[in-house]
């Protein structure tokens, strides 16, 4: 026991004493029922009809002849409830300092038994110490609540452990809102879907990027903007739709997405043209759009219904676990469907058609609720529009800036749009700090290891992104491999993606958060280790397994790991808002890293075609390796992650 909980229980001992010697008669509470006489007689007629030798427990383990049967005073059963109420006070004064948790566990248990079951024995006494009990049930309560504050664990679930040992961490059970577990495990499949499609998106278009340029009549130098659209569109809507999912029935807003996202996949299979190259895009937005109105409002429902700890710990790993697998999916897909472009997005309108049915029949029906009982619960004339308004222009500016960059040779008009959208995401974080409900909770900022986590997750993450976009284009370009051959590259990304999170599921409980993002920032670089060495002829076993299975840790880990912490340290009814955070740095950095990466790769091994030579492959790969390496010195230094525990959500 620590040394917080062994002082907290000397001081239930002193109520507890202070009032032991009328602990029977303290523990009276229902001592003014009228009834009281006529059940004394009921019992009495009941024992001389049957003549049975009627028990009464005083103590747990102990029973002793009912006085209400045999005619004696009540108050005669009071010296030995008494005797048992001190010995197990004495217990606990002289339990020496080294003793174990359980041990500890048990004496207080006793002590409170004792106090219940002379409770018990004492419900049909007479009115007499009625005044007594007026004056001092306050006092009980007290010491009793204080009692059930310790932490040791119930009688009946005392692990077999030696002395000092801890007790084993317990999941909070299945939500009341799941009719069994099979209802749950699809609810969770139906709200991890946004970070599988989300993934997916990527993976279907990154393995067919000539095929896509040669398809919509492109440059080289445009294609950033078969991501780069996506990606604006995704930073822009999760923004907003983070703190309106926590403000409007979720459901609504999740099915309306996937409806969404099918009706604009159906329209990008017939926009795959030179003449349709624009309407391509906007399609690609479009999907953006509505893949962070469904990871905003997964994230939302699912902080909302899982209260911080072990249960929550692994669903969140099974959300993140779905980011590498859709990816490799996505990749699979436009690999096998390389010579019918169209039906890549035709198939994909079908899956989000059924995933919208899905989700009609599985999310429950949730609206926002109060973060304190007796409150009322937000509603959308909280929404902060004029922060919305700010974000939304800086976000556009910022990531359209440095997408086109690399499109326009940088010319004077994409560095203006990146300053213009510095400046207003500066503005926007004082604007929130006048906002009575801001669209990111104010409460992270002061969380302490926040901010270092956050960039340590864009260093980290932004490196990541950079080194698979370029490491795609290298078995591509390079070794010039077949798109499906590449999406079989990536099956590390699966297979090890699922590990890890199942890792982070396993151990959040028992290591410290920040240990996890340290691994997490080293796989990072990882990836980059493995391929810089790596040349025209160089086998994919040799160094691009390996490079690629490594690297796959670092965006489980860290997710799991930051989202886990994030959600927990906010209240419910900002679960989608401080989700969303998470994402919104995901694009950021996504977008930020590449095109540093690109102008870094252009302005060392530039092609006469456009393209990014292997020399300026290797330059970007370096830039991700000191990346990564800078956010996990800055995790060592900065972020520290409690072991995750059972609790409810904070207020």
């Amino acid at each position: 026991m620590t040394e917080d909980g062994r002082e907290q229980s000397h001081d239930t001992l002193d109520d507890l004493r202070a009032h032991k010697d009328v602990a029977f008669g303290a523990a009276v509470i229902h001592g003014d029922d009228d009834n009281d006489d006529d059940e004394l007689l009921r019992r009495r007629s009941w024992a001389s009809q049957e003549s049975l030798d009627i028990t009464t427990p005083t103590t747990y383990g102990a029973r002793t002849p009912d006085p209400l049967l045999y005619g004696r005073n009540v108050l005669s059963r009071v010296p030995s409830a008494e005797q048992e109420i001190s010995n197990n006070v004495n217990e606990l004064e002289h339990a020496p300092t080294h003793q174990s948790t359980p041990d500890l566990g048990i004496a207080l248990e006793n002590l409170a038994r004792s106090l219940t079951a002379t409770s018990e024995g004492a419900r049909y006494e007479s009115h007499e110490l009625q005044p007594t009990l007026s004056r001092r049930r306050s006092r009980r309560d007290t010491a009793v609540r204080r009692l059930s504050q310790i932490t040791s664990p119930p009688l009946d679930e005392l692990p077999e452990e030696e002395a000092g040992t801890s007790p084993k961490l317990t999941s909070q059970g299945r939500p009341p809102e799941f009719r069994n577990f099979a209802s749950e495990v699809i609810f969770v499949l139906v709200c991890s879907s946004g970070q599988l499609l989300f993934a997916w998106f990527l993976g279907d278009v990154n393995v067919n990027q000539s095929e896509f340029r040669e398809a919509l009549g492109i440059q080289n130098t445009q294609l950033p903007w078969l991501v780069g659209s996506f990606n604006i569109a995704n930073g822009l809507s999760v923004l907003i739709t983070g703190s309106l999912t926590d403000l409007l029935p979720p459901k609504l807003l999740i099915v309306s997405a996937f409806a969404f996202l099918a009706i604009w996949n159906t329209i990008g299979a017939f926009s795959i043209t030179p003449a349709r190259a624009v309407l391509f895009l906007v399609v690609r937005a479009m999907q953006g759009l509505a893949i962070g109105m469904l990871v905003s409002g997964s994230l939302s429902i699912l902080g909302r219904v899982y209260n911080p700890g072990l249960r929550k710990t692994r669903v969140f790993s099974c959300m993140a676990a779905m980011a590498p697998f859709g990816f490799w999916i996505g990749a699979m897909q436009g690999g096998a469907l390389t010579a019918h472009l169209p039906w890549i997005f035709g198939s994909n309108a079908i899956i989000c058609a059924l995933c919208c049915v899905a989700a009609w029949f599985t999310i429950p029906a949730m609206k926002p609720v109060a973060d304190v009982a007796g409150t009322d619960a937000p509603s959308l004339k909280q929404f902060d529009f004029l922060g919305a308004v700010v974000a939304v222009a800086g976000t556009v500016c910022l990531l359209f800036g440095l997408t086109q960059g690399s499109v326009a040779e940088w010319s004077p008009y994409t560095y203006v749009l990146i300053i213009i959208g510095a400046l207003l995401l500066v503005g926007f974080f004082f604007v929130e700090g006048r906002a009575s409900r801001p669209l990111i909770p104010n409460r992270l900022w002061k969380t302490k290891g926040f901010t270092p986590l956050m960039i340590a997750y864009f260093l980290g993450f932004g490196a990541y992104i950079a080194w698979q976009f370029y490491a795609i284009q290298f078995w591509l370009r390079i070794q010039h491999v077949m798109p499906l051959t590449v999406a079989l590259y990536l099956l590390p990304n699966a297979i090890v993606g699922v590990l890890a999170t199942y890792i982070v599921s396993r151990t959040m409980h028992i290591v410290p958060g920040h240990w996890i993002y340290v691994c997490a920032m080293v796989s990072f670089a990882l990836g980059p280790v493995f391929f810089l060495p790596q040349t025209a002829g160089t086998t994919y076993w040799a160094l691009g397994m390996p490079g690629v299975a490594l690297a796959t840790f670092g965006p489980d880990l860290s997710f799991a790991a930051a989202s886990i912490f994030i959600t927990s340290n906010v209240a419910r009814s900002y679960q989608g808002s401080a989700g969303s955070l998470l994402v919104t740095v995901q694009n950021f950095s996504a977008a930020i890293m590449t095109s540093v990466a690109d102008a870094l790769g252009a302005q060392v091994d530039m092609g006469a075609n456009g393209e990014v030579g292997l020399e300026g492959l290797r330059a970007v790969w370096w830039f991700g390796f000191g990346a990564a390496m800078l956010g996990a010195a800055i995790t060592v230094l900065g972020v520290r992650i409690p072991k995750e525990e059972e609790k409810e959500h904070v207020t």
